[in-house]
């Protein structure tokens, strides 16, 4: 039998009008049950302390930067050091080389995205659990 409860998600992005998309795309769209953090250190708390099925993390967030908290999650004892990752960035794949060596995560999203391209590889990402599909969504647009 089929889990039917939504899958949980964190969304980590300082940027309220990427949340605010974000959020209803997740929300509205498919039914996700969304946690928000506004900043790095907010969603490490989170994830201590609460256990996801997906983390949605930007790149460049304060207090921690997202390259930072997502080392952190995997190196570290905690419930989402095996939790898929997406990374969530308006750089490019090309400047993000050096972070895509060092971070494991499982796909790179670049900003702005495609309603309908991020939620396909949301949901191939959740059925593919630990393997990752790391091919990315490249664009988001609202």
């Amino acid at each position: 039998m089929p889990n039917t409860a939504p899958s949980k998600v964190l969304l980590a992005d300082d940027d309220e009008i990427n949340r605010l998309i974000i959020l209803r795309i997740l929300t509205e769209d498919r039914g996700y049950d969304v946690s928000v953090a506004v900043d790095g250190r907010e969603a490490l708390m989170a994830c201590l302390t609460n256990k996801f099925d997906l983390l949605i993390i930007d790149y460049k967030m304060p207090g921690i930067p997202g390259d930072r908290l997502i080392r952190t999650l995997r190196v570290s004892p905690n419930p989402n050091k095996d939790t898929p990752i997406i990374l969530f960035s308006a750089a490019t794949r090309e400047e993000l080389t050096e972070v895509l060596a060092t971070c494991k995560i499982d796909l790179l999203v670049s900003k702005p995205i495609s309603a309908a391209g991020f939620l396909g590889d949301i949901e191939a990402l959740l059925g593919a659990g630990q393997e990752g599909i790391m091919s990315g969504s490249d664009q988001i647009s609202g």
